[in-house]
């Protein structure tokens, strides 16, 4: 009732493109925005959101995202070459971040418009990562923690990442019997 929820806002590349689909499904102005982590594929698009809705969107990550942003500040002729090398783009590595509105350090219970929604941190692809479960819906919200890849545990030009604390993750995800999984990347698993 009181706007949308989001759970991640978009790439740096196609943030613009996915809030217009978005517009075509859904009349309703942006409210909340959760982001998974900090990659720059999921927290971009956040002013195109609150230029739409006429005000502010408020903007909720783990506490270590703003340190990723940072750390990507100062990295960022180094991010260049490698995603380049990686993901065969000539798309620059942005250089400026929207800091989140608020953070939270393990977990945090949000409530918008009469649905809640539970964040919960864990360790996996990122040490900044958040799994969002929505009760009443039956759906959960994954983040890079499932991206349809398994395991991404790292590469050689890249962060190293946690197998051991994803899989507690995973299993502390499927106590919740969702419905609906929505992963970070692909299509959602209904049933």
């Amino acid at each position: 009732d009181a706007g949308l929820v989001l759970v991640d806002t978009g790439s740096f590349v196609l943030a613009d493109a996915t809030r217009e689909l978005l517009k075509t499904v859904v009349a309703s102005p942006a409210h909340t925005a959760i982001w998974t982590h900090g990659h720059v594929d999921h927290c971009f698009g956040v002013e195109g959101y609150e230029a739409d809705a006429g005000r502010p969107v408020h903007v909720i990550a783990h506490e270590a995202v703003s340190r990723r942003f940072a750390r990507y500040q100062l990295t960022q002729g180094y991010n260049d070459k490698i995603n380049a090398r990686q993901f065969q783009t000539k798309a620059g590595f942005p250089g400026e971040f929207r800091a989140p509105d608020e953070v939270y350090a393990e977990r945090k219970s949000v409530d918008v418009g009469g649905r809640r929604f539970e964040l919960h941190h864990a360790l996996g692809e990122t040490d900044d990562a958040t799994w969002v479960w929505v009760p009443d819906a039956g759906v959960l919200c994954a983040g890079d923690l499932v991206i349809w890849a398994s395991p991404n545990c790292g590469n050689p030009q890249k962060v190293q990442r946690y197998p051991r604390e994803w899989a507690q993750a995973l299993r502390a995800m499927d106590a919740c019997a969702a419905e609906v999984l929505c992963p970070g990347h692909g299509v959602p698993i209904y049933g």
